[in-house]
């Protein structure tokens, strides 16, 4: 388990509550009626804080704790499925309570709002260039890179796919993200 230094933690600390605010405050007013202002108030911190934290509203929800955990899992190998495969794993079988109830919430919000779904789109790029460079082999030819790069955005968009409801368990969730990772490399029509 990773120390956090006494500024992460509270870093950590701010991030979750501004998390917390924006999503109860938008499943109760939706994400167009809900201000910044008052996801800064009812998370205690400034507007100012809340910007610094996120840059904008939308990130405040697509921020993905859960695909960062991926990213910090992953580990360079042979065989780039096994090994996102490990990673999603590792993240599922960590993930705590709070941060399940964050997930369920934060995607909560997303799907009740078509605009936001459409700016989630760099966020997720992020997240899958983070992916295909760390299961790019230092001498991948540029046509074996493109291929990770591919099965990275592949994985990536396919994980944000998977519908989660209120009675979806992190392992049920998991088993299905791990699905996903090889639909990724096999192709979505191939016979599993």
């Amino acid at each position: 388990m990773e120390t956090l230094t006494a500024r992460a933690a509270k870093d950590l600390r701010t991030r979750l509550a501004i998390q917390e605010a924006a999503i109860a405050l938008c499943l109760d007013q939706g994400f167009a009626a809900t201000s910044t202002k008052a996801i800064a108030d009812r998370a205690g911190v400034s507007e100012r804080t809340l910007f610094r934290t996120f840059g904008t509203k939308a990130a405040i929800f697509w921020y993905d704790a859960f695909l960062s955990r991926v990213v910090r899992a992953l580990v360079a190998a042979p065989d780039p499925v096994a090994a996102l495969t490990k990673a999603v794993r590792t993240a599922v079988d960590t993930i705590t309570s709070a941060q399940w109830a964050l997930e369920l919430g934060r995607r909560s919000v997303i799907v009740r709002e078509p605009d936001l779904i459409a700016t989630g789109t760099q966020e997720l790029n992020t997240g899958a260039a983070q992916i295909a460079t760390i299961l790019t082999p230092p001498l991948a030819s540029p046509a074996q890179a493109f291929d990770l790069v591919l099965f990275a955005r592949f994985a990536v968009a396919g994980m944000g796919a998977v519908p989660i409801h209120a009675d979806t368990t992190p392992a049920a969730w998991g088993a299905e993200l791990e699905r996903v990772v090889h639909k990724a490399a096999h192709g979505a029509l191939e016979r599993s």
